[in-house]
C-alpha cells in the first residue's frame, strides 16, 4: 500500500511540475496523438472509398465507350479544343464525315460583337484537326463554314494545305471582305471543291442520319457588322433515331427568335451553344424550346469577351442542363446508337 501511494505521489508530482514549467500533461499528450491517428484512419478510408468509387465509376465509362466502338452503325461528334472558335468533326453511321468550322488561324485577329479582341496564338488546322484526321485515317468528305468568321473559318487553309481535300463545302453565302476567306475560296475552287450557299433543307449524306439546316432564314443586317454576320450563321440540326443536335454558330437573341417558329423540330438532345457562351445568345425561350440534357460551350482559356458569360451559365444551370467546356475539358467525344449515349473528354474539371 505504501508503494502504491509512493507512486502515486510522484506521479502528482511530476504533473505538477509539468503545469507549472507550462508543459502539458502527458495523459493530454496521448489523448491528441491518438485522435488524431483516429481522424487519419478514418480520412484515409474515406478517400480510399472515394477512389475506389471513382475508379469504379471510371470502369463503367470505359466499358461504355469500349462497347460504342465495337458497335456497328455509331454516329460519333467530336467537339475540338481549338481555344477561342469552333469546330466540330461528324463521323457518320455509313463512316462518311464533315466538319462543321474549321477553329481559329495563327496571327488572324479574331473579333466579336461582344467587348475585347484577340490574335489567335494556335492555327486549328495545323495544330489539332489535322494530326486527330492523320492519327485516325480520316478523309473529310465535306465542310460547313457556318459564317466567315477567322475563329470559325481559320483552320480550314492548313487542312487543305496538308492534303485533305473536301469534295463539297458549304457556307451561308453572305459577302465579306475579310482577304483571308476570300483566299480560302480561291484555294477551293483551285481544288475543284464543289461549292453551295446553305439552303434550307435536308443533306442526303446518311440514310439514317438526319441533316437538316435550318438557318440562316434572312441574311441580317446590322449597325455592328459582326452582329448580322454572328446572326447569319448557318444552323444544322442532326437527328439520328432517339438521339439529336443542335449546331448554331454564333447565332445570337435575333436569330433565335426567328427559330422559334420551328417550334418543336428545335427540341434537341445536345446543344451546341451559340456564340461561344455570350450574353447576347442563349435567350429563355430558345432554350425553353430547345430543352437540351447537354451543353456544349467552346471557349478559349481567359479569352478577353468574358465567355462564357456567367449569365448563360446561370440559365443553364437553372434549368438542370449538364454543360461541358471545351476551355476546362478540352476534347469532347459523343458517341451514339441513336438509342442510348456517351461522352467521353479529353480532361475532367
Amino acid at each position: 500500500m505504501k508503494r502504491k501511494k509512493y507512486w502515486h505521489r510522484q506521479y502528482v508530482k511530476q504533473l505538477e511540475e509539468k503545469l507549472h514549467s507550462g508543459k502539458p500533461y502527458i495523459f493530454v499528450d496521448k489523448i491528441i496523438i491518438y485522435v488524431l491517428l483516429f481522424l487519419c484512419i478514418v480520412l484515409f478510408g474515406l478517400t480510399i472509398r472515394k477512389i475506389s468509387v471513382k475508379t469504379q465509376n471510371n470502369l463503367v465509362f470505359a466499358k461504355q465507350i469500349t462497347e460504342f466502338s465495337k458497335k456497328e452503325g455509331v454516329l460519333k461528334i467530336i467537339f475540338f479544343d481549338v481555344s477561342q472558335g469552333d469546330s466540330a468533326l461528324i463521323c457518320l453511321p455509313n463512316k462518311k464525315t464533315f466538319l462543321i468550322d474549321t477553329g481559329p488561324k495563327e496571327g488572324l485577329l479574331i473579333q466579336e460583337s461582344d467587348p475585347g479582341k484577340v490574335v489567335s496564338e494556335i492555327d486549328a488546322g495545323k495544330e489539332v484537326i489535322v494530326p486527330f484526321l492523320q492519327k485516325n485515317n480520316i478523309m473529310i468528305e465535306g465542310i460547313i463554314i457556318t459564317h466567315p468568321h477567322s475563329d470559325h473559318f481559320g483552320g480550314a487553309l492548313s487542312i487543305l494545305d496538308n492534303g485533305f481535300i473536301p469534295r463539297w463545302f458549304i457556307d451561308n453565302g453572305i459577302e465579306t471582305t475579310h482577304p483571308v476567306y476570300y483566299e480560302l475560296l480561291q484555294r477551293l475552287k483551285e481544288k475543284k471543291v464543289q461549292y453551295s450557299v446553305a439552303k434550307l433543307g435536308k443533306l442526303n449524306l446518311d440514310p439514317n442520319v438526319d441533316i437538316e439546316i435550318l438557318a440562316p432564314v434572312q441574311m441580317y443586317q446590322a449597325d455592328n457588322v459582326d452582329r448580322a454576320e454572328n446572326n447569319s450563321s448557318v444552323v444544322i440540326k442532326l437527328t439520328y433515331g432517339n438521339f439529336s443536335v443542335l449546331f448554331t454558330g454564333d447565332i445570337e437573341i435575333f436569330a433565335e427568335l426567328d427559330l422559334l417558329e420551328y417550334e418543336e423540330k428545335l427540341r434537341s438532345t445536345v446543344l451546341k451553344v451559340p456564340h461561344h457562351g455570350s450574353f447576347t445568345s442563349s435567350s429563355e425561350p430558345f432554350l425553353d424550346m430547345v430543352s437540351p440534357e447537354v451543353a456544349i460551350i467552346s471557349c478559349g482559356r481567359g479569352n478577353p469577351f468574358g465567355h462564357p458569360h456567367q449569365d448563360t451559365i446561370d440559365k443553364l444551370n437553372k434549368r438542370g442542363i449538364k454543360i461541358y467546356r471545351t476551355d476546362q475539358n478540352e476534347n469532347i467525344t459523343i458517341l451514339t446508337d441513336g438509342k442510348k449515349y456517351v461522352i467521353e473528354t479529353e480532361r475532367e474539371y
